[in-house]
């Protein structure tokens, strides 16, 4: 077999193998953003109910001639009421808004747009204005979205290694579990002191 021929057959092999990786991943990371955004869904709508309420409220005290019970307080405290409710779901409908883009870009497939979404600061914004569940999971979510597609990024080196492990398999130095254990290594960077080259 060529030198070329056996390049782009461990090439295949490689890319195989991180395509089936980063699908597993993938698939995590979509059911985690998911649930942050079922749950950040939830908790806009509630703000909103709870502004309208508030309206509701106000419209009510107005029609029907309640007297207030205070010159100051009733209306204070229900302008204080109406005002947390918009600084509180706003930024409740943007971190739904854009948990929502992560889970449309996760779902189909596309890792740069995932990545340019995923962000520390919205994590955080979730988890102070859309509650425990939303942010925790956007933190979560963070890490295996920023190593999706890095992993098979392999170096020259290594692929000179593999090739070299490949050429030992063939000529039966090594088994075929061998190469495939050492492959995994050089694949996932780590060092092994044990390298079979060494034989």
């Amino acid at each position: 077999m060529s030198q070329s021929l056996v390049k782009s057959k461990i090439f295949i092999d490689i890319n195989a193998y991180f395509t089936v990786a980063s699908r597993n991943q993938l698939g995590s990371i979509k059911i985690e953003i998911l649930v942050a955004w079922i749950f950040a869904l939830l908790v806009a709508i509630g703000w909103i109910i709870g502004l309208w309420a508030v309206f509701y409220f106000l419209v009510f005290l107005g029609i029907s001639g309640i007297p207030y019970v205070g010159p100051f307080f009733p209306v204070t405290g229900i302008i204080y009421t109406v005002v947390f409710l918009i600084l509180m779901s706003i930024p409740s409908i943007l971190v739904m808004n854009r948990t929502n883009r992560m889970r449309k870009a996760a779902n189909k497939g596309e890792i740069a747009r995932l990545k340019e979404l995923n962000s520390w600061g919205w994590a955080i914004v979730a988890l102070i204005f859309s509650g425990i569940i939303p942010g925790v999971m956007l933190l979560i979510a963070h890490g295996p979205i920023e190593e999706l597609g890095t992993e098979g990024e392999m170096s020259s080196d290594n692929l000179v290694r593999v090739l070299k492990l490949k050429s030992l398999m063939d000529s039966g130095v090594i088994t075929k579990e061998e190469f495939e254990a050492q492959k995994n290594k050089l694949i996932h960077g780590s060092s092994s002191s044990d390298s079979v080259e060494a034989k």
